[in-house]
């Protein structure tokens, strides 16, 4: 999106963001999702979330999103994440972006499957 907003002068930001890892509804065991109860990976990021040890909390899973969309910093086509140990906790830092997100032949698809499958179609 970044791209085609700087292509047709279109004035808006586009960035991603992640949250880490964090203890949220995300994780919870859920039927729908194959998991009757949580696994053991699951109850230890819990404990650990408690304790401000290593993962996020809910609250600290926001900030990327928040940083991404709203800091005046934040540079349009970038990723933004947990800048702590791993990526797995701590203050919004900008990331190296994954290889199959620099991809112009990738973003291309995926756009193109995206307004076929909604139906809205984007002028460039």
């Amino acid at each position: 999106m970044q791209r085609r907003s700087d292509a047709a002068a279109w004035g808006i930001r586009s960035n991603l963001s992640h949250p880490g890892i964090t203890p949220t509804n995300l994780l919870a065991a859920q039927p729908g999702m194959g998991r009757p109860t949580d696994t053991t990976a699951v109850k230890l990021i819990r404990a650990l979330s408690r304790r401000g040890i290593l993962v996020g909390t809910p609250s600290s899973a926001a900030l990327s999103a928040v940083y991404a969309a709203t800091s005046p910093e934040a540079r349009g086509g970038r990723l933004y994440g947990p800048k702590g140990f791993r990526h797995l906790s701590g203050a919004p830092a900008e990331q190296p972006l994954y290889s199959r997100l620099r991809s112009e032949t990738d973003a291309r698809r995926v756009w193109e499957l995206s307004e076929h499958l909604t139906g809205v179609r984007v002028a460039a």
